[in-house]
C-alpha cells in the first residue's frame, strides 16, 4: 500500500448521485510530501462529491491546525486552516490540468488520487510572512538577532524584521510563554 493510497477516490465505480469521503492530513502526510516547514498538522478534510452524467463535482473543506516555524524566532506558531477547494473532474483522452477548476483524467484511470490537491490547498493557506504576535517570540532568539544586527548586510527584509525585534526589546516585551 502506497503512502498516498488513503487519498484515492474510486471514480469509475460511482453511479450518479452524491457521495462523501473524509481524509486526514496529519504530520505524517506532510513528512511524506517532504515538507520540512510543517512541524505538525491536524487537518481534517471532508469531500462532497456529486456525479452527474460523466462529471464529478468535488468540493473539499479543509479545517484544522498546522504548526509552522516563526519567521523571526523559529519557535512553533499555530496556523489555523479553514478553506474550501472546488474542482470538476471528468474523463477524457488524456490528462489535462490546465484549468484551475477543471481536471481531465484519462479513461484508463479508475480512481483519482487527491493527495497533491489537498497538499497544495492546505499549504496555500500559509501566509508569506508568519510570525508570532508582538511580544510572543522567544526572547533569547530576539536578543541574539539584536546582538548580531551589526553583521547585517543591508537586506531590507532583514532590516524590517530586526526593527520589529528592536521594538519588542525596547518595549520590554517578549518571552517564551504561550
Amino acid at each position: 500500500m502506497g503512502k498516498f493510497a488513503p487519498y484515492k477516490i474510486q471514480l469509475a465505480s460511482l453511479g450518479d448521485g452524491k457521495f462523501e469521503q473524509d481524509f486526514e492530513c496529519g504530520t505524517e502526510f506532510f513528512k511524506n510530501m517532504e515538507n520540512p516547514d510543517i512541524i505538525s498538522s491536524d487537518v481534517k478534510v471532508h469531500l462532497d462529491l456529486e456525479k452527474k452524467n460523466e462529471t464529478y463535482d468535488c468540493t473539499f473543506t479543509c479545517k484544522g491546525m498546522l504548526k509552522i516555524p516563526c519567521d523571526r524566532c523559529l519557535d512553533p506558531i499555530d496556523h489555523e486552516v479553514d478553506t474550501t477547494y472546488h474542482i470538476t473532474v471528468k474523463y477524457g483522452e488524456g490528462y489535462n490540468d490546465e484549468s484551475d477548476d477543471l481536471l481531465v483524467i484519462p479513461y484508463s484511470d479508475s480512481y483519482l488520487n487527491v493527495a497533491y490537491m489537498l497538499y497544495d490547498t492546505i499549504v496555500l493557506t500559509i501566509p508569506l510572512r508568519h510570525v508570532h504576535p508582538m511580544g510572543k517570540c522567544n526572547r533569547a532568539m530576539l536578543a541574539a538577532l539584536h546582538k548580531n544586527r551589526a553583521n547585517n548586510t543591508g537586506d531590507e527584509e532583514v532590516e524590517a524584521a530586526l526593527d520589529d525585534v528592536d521594538a519588542d526589546i525596547e518595549a520590554g516585551v517578549g518571552g517564551d510563554e504561550e
